[in-house]
């Protein structure tokens, strides 16, 4: 059977013609090539927050990313990780999740995700419509505007998550700013679920942004926290 299914899509492809076959390629090129992105550091972490770790996985490749974390109260888990600088991002996120089997990785439309392997439901919420306009400058906006989506906040009611203490909104830090004019950013989403969202906000930010979910329970009190930071 595999050899029909594999002699049915070759007979497609001919059919198409070469210029179908050069858009396929490119399209796959393109899905490819923030894992192929190398990093532009050694990495010698040990017993650090594994965000931490990931931000220096993508620092200096302009590469998207998030990351969500579950925690009791105050404690931060921590990752291990020793890597070359010249080893892909694949390759390091690869060997990332191999020495913190807590966590997964994937790449979702060029945006590098690390997230536990336990389901994170509230990231999971369906967006059913999102349309906003903003710059680059205002990317929280969208961040804080999710949030405050119906059924996101219904989600977070139903889960008995609420807002963390003192979030107003996604913070957004940039370790390195340089004056620039403002990039005007449309997000549209249909659909979708909230980390898809998320996901959107930072690959169209053209920031090398994470995201970052973070979620608390602390003595049956559950709170989550959405931040951002940018490498630029």
């Amino acid at each position: 059977m595999k050899y029909l299914i594999a002699f049915f899509v070759s007979s497609l492809v001919l059919a198409a013609g070469p210029k179908a076959v050069c858009h396929l390629q490119a399209g796959l090129a393109d899905e490819l090539q923030p894992a192929n992105t190398r990093i532009t550091q050694d990495i010698v972490a040990e017993n650090q927050p594994v965000l931490w770790i990931l931000q220096d996985v993508l620092r200096g490749t302009g590469v998207p990313g998030g990351f969500a974390e579950i925690a009791v109260c105050s404690d931060v888990p921590k990752g291990y990780l020793r890597l070359s600088q010249g080893t892909t991002v694949r390759e390091a996120m690869d060997s990332l999740v191999a020495a913190n089997p807590s966590y997964q990785w994937d790449l979702e439309n060029g945006v590098v995700n690390l997230v536990p392997r336990a389901r994170v439901p509230l990231l999971d919420t369906k967006i059913v419509k999102f349309d906003k306009g903003a710059t680059d400058r205002e990317v929280p906006l969208f961040f804080q505007d999710l949030l405050r989506l119906r059924e996101v906040q219904d989600r977070a009611a139903a889960l008995g998550l609420k807002p963390g203490l003192g979030q107003g909104g996604p913070g957004s830090v940039e370790e390195h700013p340089v004056p620039k004019q403002p990039v005007p950013i449309h997000i549209s989403v249909r659909n979708l679920s909230l980390r898809d969202a998320f996901n959107e906000v930072v690959r169209k930010s053209g920031k090398g942004m994470i995201w970052m979910y973070y979620e608390t329970n602390c003595d049956g009190n559950r709170t989550y926290i959405v931040e951002t930071a940018s490498d630029y």
